[in-house]
């Protein structure tokens, strides 16, 4: 172990701990108990002993008491973090109650072991406490996808509901009696949804459960695909570099419907076999053509920047070298636009309908912190590439760099330049800015080309090499898990689970209630809460039109023709009953989260419906509400009888 590192180990160690309690100190700065003045206290007791360090001798951790072998502090620390892990989501304590809190038992915790790690075995311990965090990050992000496995029948968040239905729609003969129109909106992402449709599976539990299986079956497929090609220009131990590959795809998040192009283009690139690697870029882009128009490009270019990683080029015959290259971007685009074209003109929707991000608003300042993202796009994307960027350069300080002809090193630039520039701009528009997951392009080229990059340019001696490695270069591998780490730290949710006994009582009074509207006839629109269609618990015909999250992309999109119907329909009395969200009419200014798509929503969506409809009955703290039109006296009267103990 290196004496002066191990000091400038705990330096680091002792500042982050300090960062960590100062952004708890922010998230709790409107609750000032006795757990927020502790941390207070913690932080200056920190700040002292980051002073103290420099008066240590040389070789004091020596002196601490440590377990023999390794494998036992391993095992040690893993019952630590499955067990802090646990108690972080399920504790009911005001330091868990906040990501900052979770991150700086997670911070503290690891720096421990790190110091005890780096006396048994030859390693620095900025890597050891690289690995020790890195553990407790992959454990708690996985761990935030337990409250989402729930058998509850209601929807678990804004969009859950939603996006059941819009998986249904595939095989919406078998479930709903008649073929219903295809998905708009992210299409391919619901066709992996929709397998356990297929094969008749009809429980909300499975494909909760499925759900999550493709989340991070996914992104580990993906991780592991490029850790092991980064693996063959420079021996890595695949399994640390998957995870970190893992976290690091999960700052985005990078959705798993883009893994799908990632895994193709991965498996099939040969360099020495470009037909094989173009059958594979097609194949993908047909995937890319029903998803995102901004990814329509990703699979020909993934197989571009694998070529020049790893296609020597000499400065002569360019135009030799450059015609795969041409032909698998020129090819994928070409085929990813044809199929587009092709799912729209089966989908049984209105061509118009579709690219409605194209009329959207854009919000620049979601660019910079804000109240909708505190980090804001910006400084968060900037921080992700930090440990990237800063190896990046210590390499090139060092000379070590892969031998690239400078047009292979404008073909890289440029790639993350077109990749970077474009995410902003989708991350500005209204309905994004609230994460980095509109970057998803950008982070797959950073890590696959600076991951590249990294793993070429071992191409010193062994001795030579290992002279010339700094603590800069192994604080910065440090970093590199540190960052992702407090982006999954974030999220701090619980894992409470909706009493069954609860949901189901208020299932019953809202099937009452729907029974009523079956016998005075007419259509039921679910805005909200169509899974209660997909899954049985209800027995309506389903009203294709204004489904929630369709209908709030065209307020935003400002689709007047689309919102026009939609209030002609409101005036008319066309629905017997309405099932809505919260029905807020508040107009929300700039200090809030998502403030322009809530007052696109009151104006386009709530205030018309108010003003022909009424709310009658509410159930799950108003999160649910049933509207009928205005003056149907009996009919109120009727639902209002139907919840009524005893009926």
């Amino acid at each position: 172990m290196i004496s002066e590192e191990t000091q400038k180990f705990l330096r680091h160690w002792l500042l982050l701990l300090g960062a960590a309690c100062i952004w708890f100190l922010w998230d709790s700065r409107y609750v000032r108990n006795i757990w927020f003045m502790g941390m207070a206290g913690m932080v200056m007791v920190f700040a002292i002993l980051f002073f103290l360090t420099w008066k240590l001798k040389l070789g004091f951790v020596d002196k601490i008491p440590s377990l023999k072998s390794e494998k036992v502090i391993w095992v040690a620390f893993s019952v630590i973090a499955l067990a802090l892990t646990a108690l972080f989501f399920t504790f009911k304590l005001h330091l868990f109650s906040y990501g900052s809190g979770r991150l700086a038992f997670a911070v503290g915790f690891s720096g421990i072991f790190a110091l005890l790690l780096s006396r048994k075995i030859e390693n620095s311990p900025y890597i050891a406490f690289a690995k020790c965090l890195l553990v407790f990050a992959v454990l708690y992000r996985v761990a935030a996808f337990v409250p989402e496995i729930q058998t509850g029948p209601f929807a678990l968040g804004w969009s859950e509901g939603s996006r059941f239905y819009n998986a249904s729609l595939f095989a919406s003969e078998g479930i709903y009696g008649s073929r219903l129109p295809l998905p708009v909106l992210h299409p391919s992402r619901y066709l992996m949804q929709a397998l356990p449709f297929f094969v008749g599976i009809r429980s909300i539990l499975f494909h909760r459960i499925w759900q999550v299986v493709l989340w991070l079956g996914m992104t580990l497929w993906s991780s592991w695909l490029m850790a092991k090609r980064f693996n063959t220009y420079a021996k890595v131990l695949l399994p640390w570099l998957t995870v970190l590959l893992f976290l690091f795809f999960f700052q985005g998040a990078v959705y798993y419907h883009l893994m799908v192009c990632v895994v193709l283009v991965l498996l099939g690139y040969k360099k020495d076999k470009p037909l094989r690697t173009m059958i594979f870029v097609l194949l993908a882009s047909i995937w890319a053509g029903i998803s995102r128009v901004n990814w329509m490009p990703v699979p020909g270019l993934m197989a571009v920047v694998l070529y020049l990683l790893e296609r020597p080029f000499d400065g002569k015959k360019w135009l030799k070298y450059l015609v795969w290259p041409v032909v698998w971007v020129i090819g994928g685009f070409a085929l990813a636009y044809l199929t587009k074209q092709g799912y729209i003109s089966i989908s049984g929707e209105d061509p118009a309908l579709f690219d409605s991000a194209f009329s959207s608003a854009l919000l620049w300042r979601r660019l910079w912190p804000n109240a909708t993202f505190f980090l804001g796009i910006v400084p968060a994307i900037l921080l992700v590439m930090l440990p990237g960027a800063a190896l990046f350069w210590l390499k090139f300080r060092g000379k070590s760099l892969p031998a690239l002809h400078w047009l292979q090193w404008l073909g890289l630039a440029g790639i993350l330049g077109v990749f970077f520039v474009g995410g902003l701009v989708v991350s500005v528009k209204i309905g994004g800015g609230g994460d980095l997951h509109n970057l998803d392009g950008f982070l797959v080229f950073w890590a696959l080309i600076i991951g590249g990059i990294l793993a070429m340019s071992s191409r010193l001696p062994e001795a030579e090499r290992k002279a010339k490695e700094n603590q800069s270069w192994r604080f910065w591998l440090a970093m590199a898990v540190i960052i992702p780490a407090f982006f999954a730290f974030m999220r701090s949710g619980t894992w409470s689970f909706g009493a069954a006994q609860s949901q189901g009582n208020e299932l019953s009074d809202l099937k009452r209630a729907i029974a009523v509207l079956k016998e005075n006839g007419g259509e039921v629109l679910f805005i909200s809460e169509r899974q209660l269609l997909t899954f049985s618990e209800l027995d309506l015909p389903v009203v294709p039109e204004y489904e929630k999250v369709f209908l709030m992309e065209m307020a935003m999109g400002n689709n007047q023709e689309h919102l026009s119907r939609f209030r002609q329909q409101l005036e008319g009395h066309a629905f017997t009953a309405i099932i809505s969200d919260p029905l807020s009419t508040n107009i929300q200014g700039s200090n809030r989260g998502f403030a322009d798509e809530n007052n696109a929503w009151v104006e386009q969506v709530v205030l018309p419906m108010l003003a022909q409809y009424e709310g009658v009955l509410s159930w799950r703290n108003g999160e649910i509400n049933l509207l009928v039109p205005q003056g149907e006296t009996e009919l109120i009267q009727q639902l209002l009888e139907s919840q009524l103990t005893g009926n």
